[in-house]
């Protein structure tokens, strides 16, 4: 498996560069370096990008619906595990990014089984899965809206790059990527992840 010659590659321009938009990825085991990088410009080339939401001059921004509704499975768990972890329009019982994934009303019984799935050991996937995948509506005195969000894929890396508004009582805050991720025998494994890190703690 010649994954870490990619993950290196990512999280030097994210640390040095300040950009770069390629996939990352594990979730509790280290992942120890290699040294043959022979395969990096065939990986980059191979790599796939899902514009899920757009940014606009508002928030949440634009969902494409052609891009959500026609994801692989993986890509799909790891859109709606974000989808869960942050706002897209949500009104109670539906938020825009869960519904154009075709997993029906936000905290559905596809939505949590899919995230199950594919994050079985991740302390955030549990944690939202608890709590039914519930997300303030927008707009109320707490909530949450991505102004964007990325999934880009090559190899068995995965990288979501986002920028997520957190409104509480007046006050905004942001988070933003580069959350990074392995794919492995079905299951994400999480290399780096900015979002809900009080979870993790």
């Amino acid at each position: 498996m010649k994954r870490l010659p990619i993950l290196n590659m990512l999280l030097g321009c994210y640390l040095f560069l300040g950009s770069c938009n390629n996939a990352q990825q594990d979730n509790k085991r280290p992942v120890s370096p290699r040294i043959d990088d022979s395969t990096h410009d065939a990986k980059l080339q191979d790599s796939v990008r899902y514009e899920l939401i757009h940014d606009t001059d508002s928030i949440p921004g634009n969902i494409d619906y052609a891009v959500a509704s026609q994801l692989k499975e993986p890509i799909q768990a790891m859109a709606a595990f974000y989808a869960a972890m942050g706002g897209s329009g949500c009104d109670g019982e539906k938020c825009k990014l869960t519904t154009a994934l075709g997993l029906g009303r936000q905290g559905s019984d596809a939505h949590q089984t899919l995230i199950t799935k594919y994050f079985p050991n991740d302390k955030v996937a549990q944690t939202v899965v608890e709590q039914d995948c519930y997300l303030r509506p927008s707009g109320a005195s707490n909530f949450s809206d991505y102004d964007y969000l990325r999934i880009t894929e090559y190899g068995d890396s995965v990288r979501v790059d986002y920028r997520l508004l957190q409104y509480s009582q007046g006050k905004e805050t942001w988070t933003e990527g580069p959350d990074l991720y392995v794919l492995e025998d079905e299951v994400f494994h999480k290399v780096k992840r900015n979002l809900w890190t009080f979870v993790e703690k």
